[in-house]
């Protein structure tokens, strides 16, 4: 009995030390903003700090206040007027309350922006993105091994206006936020598997892109939910 509850503790505390590296990322002016077949690159990076919750053995945890750094290349490409798509790829890291952290967390995703309406200046529109992503992290615990290998989506779906002031474009509104995932944990030869998902998936956010000149502009965002924030920055070139 005491083997198992010790094994039983271990894997809960791998499991909590662990955590995946679930990041938010910019979102952006949620409207197509490209020109039909124009093409655009940008790059993105995002720190935010957020909850994760735990299902592992029949019981619920949740791990607190894990810190995260994004970093995410963007391929947009202009489909319609009214429409373009985003490949994203890119790399998280995280650090954890306890001090520990992991680095690498491989990101592979894509997005479709829409516009619905448009008066000139102002638009209303939505954004969508799905990422998924994949780490492998190990470490010591009670002097034993473990390794985790973790998979997860995360989507966000967001929607709202933008107002273009010329070299200034404020936008904002709702966003959903969720996450999906599954981790399994080697631990003594014995394999564990948990799922994990973020505790609140209603927010808001705000942002504003600025112009440096006709084909290059800079943004900075800020994202909320109930679990989770975020500071975003990004860079974006028109080709």
């Amino acid at each position: 009995m005491k083997k198992l509850m010790y094994l039983l503790c271990a894997v809960v505390v791998a499991c909590l030390l662990s955590s995946p590296a679930l990041a938010l990322t910019a979102i952006g002016p949620p409207a197509a903003n490209l020109d039909p077949l124009q093409f655009a690159a940008g790059f993105g990076f995002s720190r935010s700090e957020m909850d994760v919750e735990f299902e592992i053995l029949g019981m619920s945890l949740t791990s607190k206040d894990i810190e995260l750094d994004a970093y995410m290349a963007n391929l947009i490409w202009g489909l319609h007027k009214s429409w373009e798509f985003q490949i994203d790829l890119g790399l998280s890291n995280a650090d954890y309350p306890d001090g520990s952290s992991s680095s690498g967390d491989g990101a592979f995703g894509f997005g479709v922006k829409t516009t619905w309406l448009d008066s000139g200046k102002f638009k209303l529109g939505s954004a969508v993105t799905l990422h998924f992503y994949e780490s492998h992290t190990s470490g010591y615990d009670l002097g034993v091994l473990w390794q985790e290998e973790d998979e997860w989506l995360d989507l966000q779906i967001a929607f709202g206006p933008s107002y273009d002031f010329g070299a200034v474009c404020l936008y904002g509104g709702p966003f959903l936020h969720f996450i999906d995932g599954e981790a399994e944990v080697t631990f003594n030869g014995s394999v564990f598997s948990d799922d994990f998902e973020q505790p609140d998936i209603f927010g808001g956010f705000i942002g504003a892109r600025f112009d440096l000149d006709e084909n290059a502009s800079i943004g900075i965002e800020y994202q909320l939910t109930g679990s989770a924030d975020a500071l975003c920055a990004s860079v974006l070139w028109k080709f």
